[in-house]
């Protein structure tokens, strides 16, 4: 809870799974998903507060050397002015992975992407931007899945 001018108001949160920040990154065959993912996250960073995860980090950082052919200093440098200049990190642990099994048993998602979904839910977002789960679905009635290329 945050407060301004002695009032207080919920900021709202928006987690940001690993392939919106690639494509934000790399243009690929298709601008448009390049251009609708910096859009997005520029919209995201005047509004809302934006939520990573130490997964989302790693994947991004392994995806752009390995498919991209980026060099690892060039990585952790798009990483550290792209992703955790504008995000709030959260580091997923014990705790993370349990709840992810748990999501795991409930929604039959998996394994990768029940570790996303818990630790937006531990963050308390009420989104999660990705392409990777059922756009409009809706977990534990507290986050709903937004797939930003859906109408591309």
């Amino acid at each position: 809870m945050n407060h301004f001018n002695g009032k207080k108001f919920t900021v709202n949160k928006v987690f940001i799974d690993s392939n919106i920040w690639i494509y934000a990154f790399i243009a690929l065959d298709k601008q448009t998903k390049q251009n609708t993912c910096i859009h997005l996250l520029e919209n995201l960073y005047q509004e809302k507060v934006i939520v990573v995860s130490t997964q989302v980090i790693m994947e991004v950082h392994w995806n752009l050397i390995r498919k991209y052919g980026i060099r690892d200093e060039d990585a952790k440098l798009k990483i550290a002015a792209g992703i955790l200049k504008i995000s709030k990190l959260s580091v997923t642990s014990k705790s993370t992975y349990d709840y992810a099994f748990a999501l795991r048993q409930q929604q039959n998602i998996s394994f990768w992407d029940s570790l996303i979904v818990a630790a937006a839910l531990e963050n308390n977002c009420s989104i999660l931007y990705t392409e990777d789960l059922q756009h409009n679905q809706l977990i534990e009635n507290r986050i709903k899945i937004i797939n930003p290329f859906k109408d591309l």
